[in-house]
């Protein structure tokens, strides 16, 4: 007997979450706006299904986001990296800072160690 859990949980920021910034990787800029990044989370126990809990994983980001577009919602739609899928390109998570990053890590770790712990592929 196999079980399953889903949650969505939208993580509320003030609106002054970013003011401060230093020019981190994540592309961001202070807005008056507050961020409310949401996370979509199947468990589920049986990994035969691992392909169709990830599908629907994606299938329910996207319900979400065409629902907000519909009603109106100026959304932006930068994946916070802690969330994203491991499929997702590194662009949607880091903008037109990728470039500066591939660059930043061959200068500080051109062997590439830091990639054996897992993670997002530069």
């Amino acid at each position: 007997m196999g079980g399953t859990l889903l949650t969505i949980n939208i993580e509320p920021f003030l609106p002054t979450y970013f003011n401060y910034s230093q020019g981190g990787a994540y592309p961001h800029v202070p807005s008056s706006a507050a961020p409310l990044p949401v996370v979509i989370q199947f468990g589920w126990d049986i990994p035969a299904r691992d392909e169709y809990f990830i599908n629907q994983t994606q299938s329910v980001a996207n319900a979400l986001v065409q629902a907000a577009v519909d009603d109106g919602q100026d959304i932006k739609q930068i994946r916070y990296p802690n969330y994203a899928l491991d499929s997702t390109p590194l662009s949607e998570m880091y903008g037109d800072n990728v470039d500066r990053l591939k660059m930043i890590r061959q200068s500080w770790d051109p062997d590439n160690v830091m990639c054996l712990a897992g993670g997002f592929k530069f």
